[in-house]
């Protein structure tokens, strides 16, 4: 799926996963390669996720049910863990850059298009 900052009319991805089961969001980009510009995952449901068994950074957006921004952590290194995000519904995970180059920030809205297209990753 692609996913849009509704706000600046930019893409933040346009290879995009849904992770929408228990195992896939645990596995989220483990035993994956590095994604590139434009590939991603989504995670729903979800409000804090894990990096733990990953060798690279990634960019995390935690987004509420409406699409807006609630959070964003640029380069998240593996091994580690964030915090719960209080009314985030939905996690995006992509390669670094992503949020400086789709030029997202809190508060902006983003919009799947379609999530009912969306390929589940497993």
């Amino acid at each position: 799926m692609r996913i849009e900052n509704r706000t600046r009319k930019t893409l933040v991805g346009t290879r995009v996963d849904l992770a929408s089961t228990w195992w896939g969001r645990l596995k989220g980009f483990i035993g994956r390669q590095e994604p590139i510009p434009g590939e991603g995952i989504l995670l729903w449901p979800c409000n804090a996720v894990h990096t733990y068994g990953m060798s690279f950074d990634l960019d995390i957006l935690f987004l509420d049910d409406r699409g807006r921004v609630l959070e964003m952590i640029r380069s998240f290194a593996p091994w580690k863990k964030t915090s719960r995000v209080p009314g985030a519904r939905y996690v995006l995970e992509g390669p670094p850059g992503m949020i400086e180059e789709s030029q997202t920030e809190v508060g902006k809205r983003t919009e799947p298009q379609p999530l009912t297209a969306a390929r589940e990753t497993e």
